[in-house]
């Protein structure tokens, strides 16, 4: 059985202040992407786990191993998988891929095993996982806030696109939020761009610009555009993004990105918040 897991963005990322657990609580708009990660799982006799991206590994580090681990034990299940996990979303990009991996795990060994469990179990499961994996059980517009966990649909058209933008290198979320712990006050406040759907920013940008360079020259960059709408760092990073109205004007801003840039930074125009079919027979 396979599924598709879809990347997102962070339309907006407004952090509200640090919780007694540790984490950080969080008001922020999430956007599912027409990007995607496939997933292929079947029952084997012994346990395999095998993917594109040699840095996936089959131990704990990795989501889509939590995840089975988490399924059995809540739904009881002594079994064994072979799983095939071929990424097309980019490792350390702030894109969702990991969490959205591990949904997507969830949905399909609750299927394979002829749901054994109700969708309120699969979010709770989710929630436990991470932060962002409970977005990726319905994988649609939300407003989420807490940890990310508590999610609340919300309208978004259908008929927008993106320029996806991410360099050679990823941000670690945990040095992202840290380095955001010791700003001062008032330097934890993201500039905020006036659009169609309020004011959007993203807090960590004051942690990571002043570090990774390049981001932020990147940014500046997409937002000189004409056809740019907003472009916005997404979650931690390090994908920055523009949102624009054609699939045609995002081909022809990656193509004068590229001319800049250069070659060697990943870039993919995709659909913003695409409809919900997963299936990936």
């Amino acid at each position: 059985m396979k599924i598709l897991a879809p990347a997102k963005v962070n339309l907006t990322l407004e952090i509200i202040g640090r919780r007694s657990d540790g984490y950080h609580d969080l008001a922020t708009w999430m956007l599912p992407v027409g990007l995607f990660d496939s997933i292929t799982i079947e029952l084997a006799p012994a346990p395999s786990f095998f993917s594109n991206v040699p840095e996936l590994k089959q131990d704990p580090s990795n989501l889509v191993i939590r995840a089975v681990e988490f399924f059995r034990q809540a739904a009881g299940v002594d079994a064994d998988y072979q799983i095939s996990l071929e990424k097309g979303i980019p490792l350390g990009a702030g894109l969702g891929g990991g969490s959205s991996d591990a949904g997507a795990t969830l949905l399909l060994l609750n299927e394979l095993h002829r749901f054994p469990l109700s969708r309120t179990e699969i979010y709770r499961l989710a929630a436990d996982l991470g932060s962002d994996v409970a977005f990726f059980i319905e994988a649609r517009s939300a407003w989420c806030t807490s940890r990310g966990e508590i999610i609340e649909p919300r309208e978004f058209p259908h008929d927008l696109w993106i320029l996806l933008t991410k360099p050679g290198f990823g941000v670690s979320t945990a040095e992202a939020y840290r380095t955001y712990a010791s700003l001062p006050a008032v330097e934890k406040r993201g500039r905020e761009t006036s659009t169609p759907w309020g004011e959007l920013r993203n807090d960590l940008e004051r942690a990571v610009f002043p570090k990774y360079l390049l981001l932020p020259v990147m940014k500046t960059w997409l937002n000189e555009q004409p056809d740019t709408v907003v472009s916005i760092m997404s979650g931690s990073g390090s994908a920055i993004f523009a949102v624009v109205r054609s699939q045609s004007e995002g081909e022809a801003m990656e193509s004068a990105f590229r001319q800049v840039f250069g070659e060697r930074i990943w870039t993919a125009v995709c659909r913003l918040n695409p409809g919900r079919a997963r299936r990936g027979e």
